[in-house]
C-alpha cells in the first residue's frame, strides 16, 4: 500500500492552494502597510525641518539621499534590467515623473494651504484610483470600492479638520493664493494614484526591477530639486548633527516608503492598496501627538477610526467576493467538495 493516496495529495493540493492564497494577500497588505508607515514618518521628519531650512534645500536633501542609497543598491545587487519593450521603458520613466510630482506638488501644497487641507485634498487618493484601476487598467467596477475609498476620504477630512485650527493660528500669511494650492495638492493626489497603476503595470513584466523604477524616481527629483534649489539659491549645509540625520531621514522613508508602495501592488490591486495608504494619515497624528504635543482631538480619533474601518472592510469584502468566485469556478481537483468533505476524508485514511 502507497504511504500517501489520491486522497493524501488531494488534501494537500488543497492546504497548498489555501495557504498560497493567504500567504499571497498577507504580503500584499504587509507591504501596503510598510509604505503607509514610512510615508508617516516621513511626514512627522518634514514636519520637524520645515522651520529650519528652506523647502527647495529640504527637496534637494530628500532627493539626493534617495539616489545615493539607490545607486549603491543598484551597485550591490546588479539587479539584470532589459526592458522587454519600448512600452516598459516608457513605463519605468513615467514612474519616476508620477513620484517626482507628487513628491514636489504636496509640500508646495503644505506650505500654501496647510498641511490639514493639503492632506484632506492627497487622499481623495483612493477615489481617483478606483477610477484609475477602470479606465487604464479595465479593472471591474465594485460599488464597495467606491463606499470604502469615500469612507476612507472622510476619515483623512476629519483628521484634517482638527489640524487646521492649529495651522491657522500659527501662519495666516499667503504667499500665493489659495486656489494655488488646491492645485498643486490635486496634482499630488492624482501623480498618487497614478504611482499604484504604473506600477501594477510595471509588474505584469518579468523584467521589472524595483531599484530600476526607484532608480529612475530620484534621478528625474534629484534634478529637479537641484534646479529649483539654485534658481531661489537656498543652498546651505546643516549646522548640527540633529538636522544632518533630520534632512538625511527624509530621503531614506521616501525611498522606503515608494519602493514598499510598488511591491505591495505587485501582490495586491492598486484600489485596495490606496486605501490602505490612508493609514498614513493616522499613523502622522499618532506621530505629531507623541514627539510634537499637538492637542488632542476627538474629530482627528473618529476620523482615525473611520479610516481604519475601510481599510479593514475593503479587504475582508475583497477576499469573501475573490472566495466567492473561486467557488463558483470549479477547481482542476474538485477543491470546493474536497474542502467540504474534509472531515470525512481524514477519518477515511
Amino acid at each position: 500500500m502507497e504511504p500517501y493516496g489520491e486522497t493524501d495529495r488531494q488534501i494537500f493540493n488543497l492546504l497548498h492552494t489555501k495557504a498560497k492564497q493567504f500567504c499571497v494577500g498577507f504580503i500584499g497588505i504587509g507591504f501596503a502597510v510598510l509604505s503607509a508607515a514610512w510615508f508617516s514618518a516621513e511626514d512627522v521628519i518634514l514636519y520637524a525641518v520645515s522651520d529650519l531650512f528652506q523647502p527647495t534645500l529640504i527637496f534637494v536633501w530628500n532627493a539626493v539621499v534617495a539616489l545615493c542609497l539607490t545607486v549603491i543598491s543598484v551597485m550591490i545587487i546588479r539587479p539584470k534590467w532589459r526592458p522587454e519593450s519600448y512600452r516598459q521603458a516608457l513605463l519605468t520613466v513615467a514612474y519616476g515623473t508620477v513620484n517626482c510630482l507628487m513628491q514636489i506638488n504636496i509640500s508646495l501644497a503644505i506650505f500654501i494651504i496647510g498641511p490639514g487641507n493639503a492632506v484632506a485634498l492627497l487622499f481623495t487618493m483612493p477615489v481617483m484610483s478606483v477610477f484609475l484601476s477602470v479606465l487604464i487598467l479595465g479593472s471591474r467596477l465594485r460599488m464597495s470600492d467606491i463606499f470604502f475609498a469615500v469612507c476612507s476620504c472622510g476619515g483623512v477630512a476629519m483628521i484634517s479638520l482638527s489640524l487646521e485650527e492649529e495651522v491657522h493660528q500659527s501662519d495666516l500669511q499667503r504667499v500665493l493664493p489659495s486656489f494655488t494650492g488646491v492645485i498643486f495638492a490635486t496634482v499630488s493626489s492624482v501623480s498618487f494614484a497614478s504611482t499604484l497603476i504604473i506600477g501594477s503595470m510595471l509588474n505584469s513584466y518579468e523584467t521589472a526591477h524595483p531599484l530600476i523604477n526607484l532608480l529612475s524616481y530620484s534621478v528625474q527629483y534629484s534634478i529637479v530639486a537641484c534646479v529649483l534649489c539654485a534658481s531661489f539659491n537656498h543652498w546651505a549645509l546643516p549646522t548640527t548633527v540633529e538636522s544632518l540625520l533630520l534632512l538625511t531621514g527624509t530621503g531614506l522613508t521616501t525611498i522606503a516608503g515608494i519602493g514598499s508602495g510598488y511591491l505591495a501592488v505587485g501582490w495586491k490591486d492598486p484600489t485596495t492598496v490606496s486605501i490602505i495608504l490612508s493609514l498614513e494619515v493616522p499613523m502622522t497624528y499618532v506621530g505629531q501627538l507623541t514627539f510634537f504635543n499637538f492637542a488632542f482631538s476627538w474629530l482627528a480619533l473618529s476620523g482615525s477610526v473611520l479610516i481604519l474601518i475601510s481599510a479593514v472592510g475593503s479587504l475582508l469584502y475583497e477576499d469573501q467576493e475573490t472566495h466567492a468566485e473561486q467557488e463558483a469556478i470549479p477547481g482542476e481537483h474538485g477543491e470546493q467538495e474536497i474542502e467540504e468533505n474534509l472531515p470525512m476524508l481524514k477519518q477515511g485514511n
